[in-house]
């Protein structure tokens, strides 16, 4: 007589209000599939770290959908977002007050609003954007203006920090070869797969602060290098494979991916969250963690904002 396995569980390592970093890892494929580098040797584990010997800067932002809006039919979208960095020296740590960025905008078909701007308040002003769609295609513009500001500030840290390692919460976007010296993105959601199912088999086989070889995709036109690293987690049993890994990418050129690969490892895995600090441990790093309160702050309380636009909204249509 057969004796029915009990399945295994396992938990993904954020709480479910966040979007879940292994959604989808092996089910979706990049449209150009993903080529390992043969400079970084056989498609093995690697552990090699590097030390960065200056300051290390992360640059992060926060955005929020504020309301949706009808405007004479049209649908439209109030938002907000908040972008700055943090940057670690050796033993001091302490945000970049001239990087914080607070933009808001109104997202509306063209023709839809008379002014450039939407003013509920004084200190409460939106700049008009033209996009059209529903939600979720606004919002997704929404998005890239966000993008847009995150490497714009991003850009003007490159130039007042030369000796420092940007470090973007977030995938880079338009960002040049020449631009991405000294600058890594990294993804802590993983909503598509870049490696065939042959080569993705290493994922669940990395040990904490050990990395996949880099391998090289291609966005748009550009080529990327991008590699995947596994991040500390305690307790680690009860969690799955995917739910510690960060894939990190750049622009820049071969020699100095590879260089950087091993920098990455000699900077994520000692900067993990903890789940009983933050839950979206272990991708959500601890300075980053700082950084997302402050930008909050930044962006003031959403029930006060959305009072204040209800009220602005109910005196318009008296």
């Amino acid at each position: 007589m057969m004796i029915a396995m009990k399945p295994r569980i396992r938990l993904d390592s954020w709480e479910p209000e966040y979007t879940a970093p292994a959604e989808r890892l092996l089910q979706e494929r990049a449209e150009r599939q993903a080529q390992p580098l043969a400079a970084d040797g056989p498609w093995r584990a690697k552990s090699e770290a590097r030390e960065w010997s200056g300051p290390l800067i992360f640059v992060d932002g926060r955005f929020r959908s504020e309301a949706p809006l009808y405007l004479n039919e049209a649908r439209a979208l109030l938002v907000s977002m908040a972008v700055g960095a943090v940057a670690l020296w050796p033993q001091q740590a302490h945000f970049l007050p001239k990087s914080f960025a607070v933009a808001r905008y109104l997202l509306a078909p063209a023709g839809s609003w008379p002014l450039p701007h939407f003013t509920a308040a004084q200190d409460l002003r939106y700049q008009l954007v033209e996009a059209a769609g529903e939600y979720e295609d606004l919002r997704a513009a929404a998005m890239q203006l966000r993008q847009a500001l995150e490497m714009k500030v991003g850009d003007e840290l490159r130039g007042l920090y030369p000796d420092a390692l940007i470090l973007h919460d977030g995938p880079l976007h338009r960002i040049s070869q020449a631009e991405s010296l000294g600058r890594l993105g990294y993804a802590k959601t993983h909503h598509r797969a870049y490696l065939s199912e042959e080569h993705a088999r290493l994922l669940s086989e990395l040990a904490p602060a050990e990395r996949t070889p880099v391998f090289t995709f291609l966005r748009g036109e550009r080529r990327f290098y991008s590699w995947y690293l596994r991040l500390p987690l305690q307790p680690e049993r009860p969690y799955a494979a995917a739910a510690t890994l960060l894939r990190v990418e750049t622009a820049a050129p071969q020699d100095e991916a590879l260089r950087l690969a091993d920098v990455s490892l000699g900077v994520f895995p000692r900067l993990a969250s903890r789940p009983f600090r933050d839950p979206r441990a272990p991708q959500n790093l601890v300075p980053v963690a700082a950084l997302e309160r402050e930008l909050g702050r930044l962006l003031g309380s959403p029930k006060l904002l959305r009072r204040r636009l209800l009220q602005y909204i109910s005196e318009e249509a008296v």
